[in-house]
């Protein structure tokens, strides 16, 4: 689909373009608000300081996606491939990110108020200076290489959880992810 073509749908009130293909998309500073793009391809598109509040993206394929500044407050990113995705100074309170590949994902200076990340992939993730009040992570299926340098509002069982999981350092700041996360030796 064409963006011109998925804008003028958007704009007559339609929501739903799952399982679409919009690899490479030029999307910067749209307004999607609720738009539904579950299992669409969206790999490569720039979507920095779009608004997608309460978009649902879930099982989408979002590799090297640019997000930066994005408003993503409440979407759902559940079962989505994230990886080296550019997701910083978004504010993406209460998004869901279960299950989601986050492998070299960049959140740094994110506002991750409240956001789910169980069951997630966080391979070289870097979280510098994010916002994780009342983030849930849990059952991470691994952390390891991330960068948590400057997180804050951690609660001090999440970040225990965290240094019981976390090993090796981060492949671009090369900071010792449980050095980052301040562990007990």
């Amino acid at each position: 689909m064409e963006v011109a073509q998925l804008l003028e749908l958007y704009r007559q009130g339609q929501r739903n373009f799952s399982n679409i293909d919009l690899s490479s998309a030029q999307l910067r500073s749209v307004n999607l608000i609720g738009i539904d793009l579950r299992g669409s391809t969206l790999n490569k598109a720039d979507l920095s300081s779009a608004n997608l509040i309460d978009a649902n993206l879930t099982g989408a394929n979002l590799i090297e996606t640019n997000l930066r500044g994005a408003l993503l407050r409440g979407t759902n990113f559940s079962d989505s491939d994230l990886s080296w995705a550019n997701l910083t100074w978004s504010n993406s309170s209460n998004s869901k990110f279960i299950r989601a590949n986050l492998s070299v994902t960049n959140f740094s200076g994110a506002n991750l108020i409240e956001s789910d990340f169980t069951g997630s992939i966080m391979k070289g993730a870097n979280l510098r200076g994010t916002n994780l009040r009342g983030a849930i992570l849990k059952n991470l299926r691994t952390c390891a290489d991330t960068e948590f340098t400057g997180v804050r509002n951690l609660d001090e069982r999440t970040r225990l959880y965290l240094c019981s999981i976390a090993s090796g350092s981060h492949p671009f700041t090369k900071n010792d992810s449980r050095q980052t996360l301040d562990c007990p030796i």
